[in-house]
């Protein structure tokens, strides 16, 4: 008996916990992306090339950081692979002028990096946008990418190190979701990750972006109400806080307690996603 409550008593605490993260805000440039791994949380390897408009990142973030910015801890741009969006400095600029007094990340897995242009690397400076590299098992020197972020006097650091073992991980989606919603939510490992794509705001990205799953592997995981809120609907951090904290219908498709696997190219296997 007694070690049931310790069980409820420290489930309690890690809501409690999961409550009090900081928030943080994911603007999807483009899924697209110039790696093609086995199992991407954002299914890069399916998604088609293409790109979210700067009118439509300014209409996102005008509104967010108009109605939230204050209880917002950062905001991140983010892939796919961010460096193949065609408008960098200005995405950088729109998010810094509507969150002016937080973090802004630009997320990468750090291959373009030596091919970007002087405008990207003053822009990265001038708007203090910190370039946060995920390193892959791949042939690159990551090493000289980050000696490039300092001799360009741009904030960078190492967001994850994908050839470590146990680093990499298979998200598996139940197309009967048949899940228990409330347990995938509370062992969720993408808990946080609130994405914006087109016009709405998602809990993870593996809701956000599933739509090229079902286009490329003929899949059916749909959204219902409540899934999602329409950016130009939020009036709060609260309602934010609220669709991070509690299950969403979406939830009882995913798995819970994701498994480490090796990293590798994708084959664009729906098996790489799906349990059937």
């Amino acid at each position: 008996m007694k070690n049931i409550f310790k069980r409820i008593s420290n489930v309690f605490k890690t809501i409690r916990h999961h409550r009090r993260q900081p928030l943080h805000l994911e603007f999807i440039l483009s899924d697209y992306c110039n790696l093609n791994c086995k199992g991407c949380g954002h299914y890069s390897s399916l998604a088609e090339k293409e790109f979210v408009t700067l009118e439509q990142l300014e209409r996102n973030a005008s509104h967010l950081g108009r109605v939230a910015a204050g209880g917002i801890n950062s905001v991140y741009l983010i892939g796919g692979e961010t460096l193949l969006y065609p408008h960098l400095p200005e995405a950088m600029a729109i998010l810094r002028k509507y969150f002016p007094n937080i973090s802004v990340k630009l997320f990468t897995n750090g291959l373009m990096l030596p091919r970007m242009s002087d405008e990207f690397w003053e822009s990265a400076r001038q708007y203090e946008v910190e370039i946060a590299i995920t390193r892959y098992p791949i042939a690159f020197d990551y090493d000289s990418a980050e000696n490039l972020c300092r001799s360009r006097g741009v904030k960078h650091s190492v967001y994850g190190d994908r050839g470590k073992e146990g680093s990499f991980f298979r998200f598996a989606l139940d197309p009967e979701k048949k899940q228990n919603g409330r347990i995938s939510h509370f062992k969720c490992f993408n808990r946080g990750c609130l994405s914006v794509v087109g016009d709405r705001l998602y809990p993870c990205s593996m809701s956000a972006c599933v739509d090229h799953l079902n286009k490329a592997c003929g899949t059916d995981f749909r959204h219902l109400k409540g899934d999602w809120i329409n950016v130009c609907d939020i009036r709060s951090v609260a309602e934010i806080k609220k669709l991070r904290d509690k299950p969403v219908p979406f939830c009882s498709y995913c798995k819970p307690n994701p498994q480490p696997t090796p990293y590798g190219p994708s084959r664009r296997s729906i098996s790489e996603w799906v349990d059937k």
